[in-house]
């Protein structure tokens, strides 16, 4: 009987040690690479969150209301209970907010964008305040690929270029939602004619352009129509054309200081038509502040959350955001916005399981969210979700009057006369 000759030792001979030994290398490897990254500290101990916003300039007092404000108390929130969880690192990450001033200016919220970006390397992004604004960081957040959701622009024209800025997202009901709830309530309440006043900026230009031809298909005689600079100090010689014009319904698509312009000078020369309407500032609780619940009454405004809207966390964010600002700070429209854009990226996160913007991104584009204004979801980046398209002051509160499904309180008409 011959001997069997002894094989070499070689892994021609003995195939399962090849799987052996690979399997011993990629578990070293491993081992390696696992080491080094808890050495490098590559699981980070914060998540950065960049903000270039206005602090001075005129887009400041929107931009402290409606955004800081609640951006601020969210971050407090989330920090107090340790963070946003990222199963990525298998642990709560709290958030830094890295602010910079810019200054009400195109140019310089580019540049801070981009400063916040390519040299602070901050994780993610928040908006500048403003639908110029937006429209100008737009390009350069889809370029570096950070998800954005603006959540104080106000254009029909982002419809047209979301392709190109797939990075951008709309939060905010935009003009065509409010201006197509506008209508039927003018409509409703028997509104003849009307005159109608815009800033020369690309939300008064917008909003205007959209509601004028509406107003004339459904029978609504346009008697005056006119355009005011930005930072217009007075509006005096306009209004007295609107109040010789004798209108049913004044239309003004408007900034916050000029909101509380034209409402000082309205007063002041008896303009008191049987509705008054104006846009941006309307809902600010500084508005029923600096003139009295009993002087606002009845003027209506853009836009419109309430407590008593039917989602959850509705009351309970409202009593904090009182709290954390005061009940003469806040903004009944905008606040709740704010507030909700930033419960859907602390969703995203949480749902992405990562800090890779490209994900983040990704499950904001293709998942629905509960907020404190409804069940938040995107098509084609735009917001389809929306609390109310019509406010109106009524007993020192901001009431949703349109549309009409989603009233909370029914609209006063005809406007009270100035006390």
């Amino acid at each position: 009987m011959k001997k069997d000759k002894k094989r070499p030792l070689t892994l021609q001979n003995y195939p399962g040690a090849v799987l052996i030994l690979a399997f011993m290398l990629f578990t070293g490897v491993c081992l390696i690479l696992t080491q080094a990254q808890a050495a490098s500290g590559k699981a980070p101990d914060k998540i950065r969150i960049g903000n270039a916003i206005s602090l001075s300039g005129p887009y400041a007092p929107g931009a402290t209301t409606t955004q800081i404000a609640p951006y601020d108390m969210w971050l407090k929130e989330v920090n107090a209970k340790g963070g946003i969880f990222v199963k990525e690192y298998g642990k709560k990450l709290p958030l830094e907010m890295i602010r910079y001033d810019d200054k009400s200016d195109i140019g310089t919220a580019v540049k801070l964008i981009e400063k916040l970006i390519l040299e602070d390397k901050v994780d993610l992004l928040l908006p500048p305040w403003g639908t110029s604004m937006n429209f100008a960081i737009a390009p350069i957040v889809t370029k570096y690929e950070y998800p954005v959701m603006g959540v104080t622009v106000d254009s029909m024209k982002i419809k047209e270029i979301a392709p190109k800025i797939p990075y951008f997202f709309v939060h905010l009901n935009q003009p065509p939602v409010k201006a197509e709830a506008i209508i039927p309530l003018l409509k409703e309440l028997g509104v003849k004619t009307a005159a109608v006043v815009h800033h020369a900026d690309l939300h008064g230009i917008e909003f205007a352009g959209y509601v004028m031809p509406q107003l004339s298909i459904n029978g609504i005689d346009v008697v005056l129509y006119k355009t005011y600079p930005m930072g217009a100090k007075d509006l005096s010689p306009l209004l007295k054309q609107v109040k010789a014009a004798d209108v049913d319904a004044f239309l003004a698509f408007t900034y916050p200081p000029e909101t509380f312009l034209i409402t000082g000078q309205a007063k002041a020369i008896g303009l008191n038509p049987k509705l008054f309407y104006m846009s941006i500032g309307t809902a600010f609780a500084a508005y029923r502040e600096t003139f009295g619940a009993n002087v606002v009454e009845g003027v209506m405004g853009t836009g419109a959350w309430n407590p008593k809207v039917p989602y959850p966390g509705a009351k309970d964010f409202w009593d904090r955001m009182i709290q954390a600002v005061g009940p003469g700070k806040v903004d009944w429209y905008g606040n709740a916005f704010c507030y909700s854009s930033v419960q859907v990226l602390e969703q995203a996160i949480e749902k992405a399981g990562t800090l890779d913007r490209k994900k983040i991104r990704s499950v904001i584009a293709g998942n629905t969210f509960d907020t404190v204004i409804g069940p938040v979801r995107y098509e084609n980046q735009i917001n389809v979700q929306s609390p109310g398209e019509v406010g109106q002051w009524q007993n020192g509160e901001f009431e949703i009057v349109a549309a009409k499904a989603k009233r909370t309180a029914n609209p006063i008409y005809p406007k009270p006369q100035w006390p």
